[in-house]
């Protein structure tokens, strides 16, 4: 890997995050990383900091390839970058802000692929005969299994907030979101995800609990949609920062909250709906040059703040367009 050392970046990052520790564990990626790695355009050539250069590049490798984003070890960037952030005396907030976005590019991956998997055994399922002959699942003994039942028919519930009580910890009272904030939600979605994925491994359910919960599961994973979450985003900060004006991005989190609630979602849910995906929207926002962001004061004490770059534009669209002459690419090229 003495290669890569020589563009300025790490090797023993590269092998954490691929989650291996020898150096002949990434041999199947060695080509392309370098081939990433000697791009003048690539996202890492924007960074300084090789660790942070390494980060870009691994993250990139699994944006541009049909590879299983489960490859990608998002807890050893979570350990990375929450001890950069302690011991950091100043913080490079769109240094951070693109590593997050891209980190948050490959959990939804992750997501995406474990959905799949969910949804074609469902099919597989319904496809079996056998699955209806007799209550076999009731023979099972596997705590994980008794205890997503019990999640699905409501029996878990008065447990359910101590058990994850610690994670993440979200509330809906009216305080700035730091930086240090929106890496812990980062790391609480990639648990939570994790914990989706092993979970899976042995989960065994009658078909009518597994219709039901799909059914479920798939309505709201469509309604989550990163598109929608960036327009949203977009319209709030129009709606809250007149005529080009700076925004808080705690008052964008407290808009779409709001937004959430009016749509039918609980409390706990429009507060989940605000704190992430306004804070990752925003950031492809600022990627996608729709915006520019900032923050005030410390790394972990201080403001972020986010303003529209094209206050005259009538629409989404029309703010597109413009971004596309400015840069001289395509409309596609804009929101890659």
């Amino acid at each position: 890997m003495n290669i890569l050392d020589s563009h300025h970046l790490r090797s023993d990052i590269v092998n954490r995050l691929l989650g291996e520790e020898e150096e002949e564990s990434v041999s199947p990626f060695i080509d392309r990383l370098v081939e990433i790695a000697e791009m003048e355009n690539g996202e890492h050539q924007m960074l300084v900091d090789p660790i942070d250069r390494s980060i870009a590049l691994v993250f990139q490798l699994f944006q541009t390839e049909s590879l299983d984003p489960w490859d990608v070890d998002l807890s050893t960037f979570i350990d990375l970058f929450s001890e950069r952030i302690k011991t950091a005396e100043n913080i490079d907030l769109p240094s951070c802000g693109r590593l997050i976005r891209m980190a948050w590019s490959i959990l939804h991956a992750q997501t995406f692929t474990l959905i799949e998997r969910h949804e074609r055994w469902e099919e597989e399922l319904l496809e079996d005969d056998w699955t209806m002959d007799i209550g076999w699942e009731s023979e099972l003994s596997d705590d994980e299994y008794s205890f997503s039942v019990n999640v699905l028919t409501g029996q878990a519930k008065d447990a359910l907030p101590n058990l994850f009580e610690g994670r993440i910890r979200r509330t809906t009272e009216s305080r700035p979101i730091t930086l240090t904030e929106m890496l812990f939600s980062l790391k609480g979605a990639h648990e939570d995800a994790r914990e989706r994925q092993l979970r899976e491994q042995a989960r065994v359910r009658h078909q009518a609990e597994v219709a039901e919960a799909m059914a479920n599961v798939s309505s709201r994973i469509h309604r989550e949609n990163l598109e929608d979450d960036i327009r949203r985003c977009w319209s709030a900060m129009r709606d809250l920062g007149r005529n080009g004006a700076p925004v808080e991005l705690q008052s964008i989190r407290e808009h779409l909250m709001a937004l959430a609630i009016e749509e039918g979602a609980t409390d706990n849910e429009a507060s989940i709906e605000g704190e992430i995906s306004g804070f990752v929207a925003s950031l492809f926002l600022t990627h996608r040059g729709f915006a520019e962001i900032w923050q005030m004061g410390k790394a972990s004490e201080g403001r972020i703040f986010i303003k529209d770059r094209w206050p005259s534009s009538n629409s989404y669209e029309d703010a597109l367009n413009k971004i596309a002459e400015e840069r001289g690419i395509s409309l596609v090229e804009v929101e890659v």
